[in-house]
């Protein structure tokens, strides 16, 4: 089989190649991607194309625009691939004395983030497969770290696009489908190196996602499908420390209930939303709360 051209590949969408039996409809298990939540597939979708959207995020006086280019341009093995996120980034506060122009606002570009998947477990099975991934990434401290607020002051670490930093995490993921049902669950750890004294605490993230794709069964290559998204992602970060000590007002633990959809328009486009609610935050110290986070974004295959 050659799973650039095969029929079976691009029915399956992202799940990977199935049997198909002649005449009748095609009992293919086709499955889209989660939006926040990692996957194990490595073909398709996530195996050469670009993905982008933008999410708004708030929390207290802040909001920020984030709109990441993401791209896989590389898969030297059916069970491999890469991807390149570039983040462009925009945040503004507001000035809480009214003042028009706000306290603070930049835009640019964040850290580069670089990842490779490693499919290391896979068992297809008829309209289904199980497989387990281990994905190892880096961040490059291409953000900048020296922005000041409206009044000349230097803007907090928070505020800044980048870290300043080297970062480097491991993520292992399993994901499962089942005819038209997917199950994906992930856990994370992400670990940044120190800035001029200053060091972001450790992240450790869990994500859980169940899809249910609409209709049953796809017939055809140009099947439309839409898959409906229910996430649980969370994320416990450590207090981070300036100049060895702790700062107490920074960590936490965060959970966001996230519903999304996918439309698969085209075997080679979908388009996507997402709305993250925060309904898990256990703040260390003082801290302003997260708000709901909307996004919409787009993935495109390369054949």
């Amino acid at each position: 089989m050659h799973r650039k051209t095969s029929l079976s590949v691009w029915l399956f969408l992202v799940v990977g190649p199935v049997p198909v039996l002649a005449g009748g409809p095609l009992p293919v298990a086709a499955q889209g991607l989660p939006f926040h939540t990692p996957s194990a597939l490595t073909t398709a979708f996530e195996e050469r194309g670009v993905r982008v959207f933008s999410m708004v995020q708030s929390r207290g006086d802040l909001t920020g625009v984030v709109f990441p280019l993401i791209v896989l341009p590389f898969a030297p093995h059916q069970r491999l691939t890469t991807t390149i996120k570039l983040p462009l980034t925009y945040k503004r506060m507001r000035d809480p004395g009214g003042a028009s122009g706000g306290a603070y606002s930049e835009g640019g570009i964040g850290d580069l983030e670089l990842s490779a998947k490693w499919a290391f477990f896979v068992r297809n099975r008829f309209a289904g497969t199980t497989r387990v991934a281990l994905i190892l990434g880096a961040s490059l401290p291409t953000g900048g770290t020296s922005a000041k607020m409206n009044d000349g002051l230097p803007a907090p670490r928070p505020l800044q696009l980048g870290t300043g930093s080297l970062s480097g995490g491991v993520t292992i993921v399993t994901t499962i489908v089942r005819n038209r049902w997917g199950l994906n669950a992930a856990v994370g750890h992400v670990r940044h190196g120190t800035d001029d004294g200053f060091h972001f605490g450790a992240v450790t993230r869990y994500d859980l996602a169940l899809s249910i794709r609409v209709p049953e069964n796809v017939e055809t290559i140009r099947t439309r499908t839409v898959q409906l998204y229910l996430e649980w992602n969370g994320s416990i970060t450590q207090r981070a420390t300036s100049g060895g000590s702790e700062l107490l007002d920074t960590g936490g633990h965060v959970g966001y209930l996230s519903p999304g959809i996918q439309w698969v328009v085209l075997p080679q486009l979908l388009i996507e939303g997402s709305l993250q609610i925060p309904l898990l935050q256990d703040h260390n110290g003082v801290q302003p709360d997260y708000g709901v986070r909307p996004a919409i974004g787009a993935r495109f295959l390369f054949f």
